[in-house]
């Protein structure tokens, strides 16, 4: 089969080089900038990709949600199979892109855009093709985990974690959409989408971990607790919610002792009940060992099994997301999550939730 890669960053030259040992697998063509054109097989025309008809799969591994958007479109289109690590092109035109898929009979796969080498969709669709699934819910960034890890563990303020991360190239120049939780939005929305088998609401509730402090962490400390930034999906009957925020937890519970950048997903089903699944959570090797899975897919298997229809009519009801909740240095039991949040980001203070 032969392959057009979109991008020649991190992930996509890890995707290249994993490709080599995949038997029926050629890359014909990599997109990349006119300047850095090193290769007989890079092109800085994107046509040449898209025309050729002998390219069946188009790798994206673009950043951003333009132009990876528009390109993975332009390949369903073209009746080519569509592979993804890009979270927020996927979520942008997730109903969109997800139907063009189903109507020209090609596979549009991601599993390297939620939780990086952790093999969560595939199991979210193994799970839920014979069980409802009721609950989706993570530590699904892993830049924030390393800052709040190492705010935690070492004793060192926001700033001196953030620094630290970008120095390490955990977080980008400008860390915006890990720290303020945009980055998880994009996962719980797709993960969501997929578990309970439905489009979910976009516009959700969102809180980051820039208003956590160094006191913040030491206070809970004392009482045996920790903190975390997660995203949270449930289901009840035909209602479900979700949302993004820095959450209190047990220091004892398995989230709160996950360390590093390191991910866990955990899902919820009416009859296998809970499992969790932990590991990288971005990096070029093991989000390029989802991409080539994901390829192996359509390569050798029916790819089409790993796709949802999205049937369920659910509402969307905030109140399913209620408890208690902290508002700078006040507690508030059985508050919406909603509400809490409006209120914290009004008044400007820290917000979390408690599981």
């Amino acid at each position: 089969m032969e392959i057009g890669i979109l991008g020649y960053g991190t992930v996509g030259r890890s995707v290249y080089r994993l490709l080599q040992k995949v038997e029926g697998a050629h890359v014909k063509y990599v997109l990349e900038q006119p300047d850095r054109l090193t290769e007989a097989f890079m092109t800085s025309d994107a046509d040449l990709i898209f025309e050729d008809p002998s390219v069946e799969l188009i790798v994206d591994a673009l950043p951003g949600i333009h132009p990876s958007y528009e390109y993975i479109k332009r390949g369903l289109q073209s009746g080519k199979h569509v592979v993804s690590s890009n979270k927020a092109a996927i979520c942008y035109g997730f109903s969109e892109l997800s139907e063009l898929a189903m109507k020209k009979g090609v596979s549009l796969l991601y599993e390297a855009s939620c939780g990086g080498g952790i093999p969560i969709i595939e199991e979210i669709l193994r799970v839920g093709a014979l069980d409802q699934l009721d609950r989706v819910s993570g530590i699904l960034n892993g830049t924030s985990n390393y800052m709040l890890w190492q705010m935690e563990s070492s004793g060192m303020s926001y700033d001196e974690a953030l620094h630290q991360a970008q120095e390490l190239g955990y977080a980008e120049a400008d860390p915006t959409a890990d720290v303020s939780g945009f980055d998880v939005r994009n996962k719980i929305i797709i993960l969501s989408s997929l578990a309970f088998d439905t489009y979910v609401e976009k516009d959700i509730p969102v809180m980051g971990i820039e208003r956590i402090g160094k006191e913040l962490m030491e206070e809970l400390q004392k009482q045996g607790k920790s903190i975390k930034l997660m995203g949270i999906a449930v289901r009840e009957a035909k209602r479900y919610a979700l949302a993004v925020t820095p959450v209190v937890l047990d220091r004892r519970s398995l989230e709160a002792n996950v360390s590093e950048n390191f991910n866990m997903i955990s899902i919820n089903g009416e009859f296998i009940g809970e499992l969790k699944f932990y590991g990288q959570g971005a990096g070029g090797d093991p989000t390029a060992d989802a991409v080539v899975r994901d390829i192996e897919k359509v390569l050798f298997l029916d790819s089409t099994r790993y796709q949802r229809s999205f049937k369920n009519s659910l509402s969307y009801d905030p109140d399913l997301l209620c408890g208690r909740c902290y508002i700078g240095d006040q507690a508030f039991e059985d508050m919406r999550l909603s509400e809490g949040m409006e209120r914290a980001k009004s008044e400007d203070k820290f917000f979390a939730f408690e599981l």
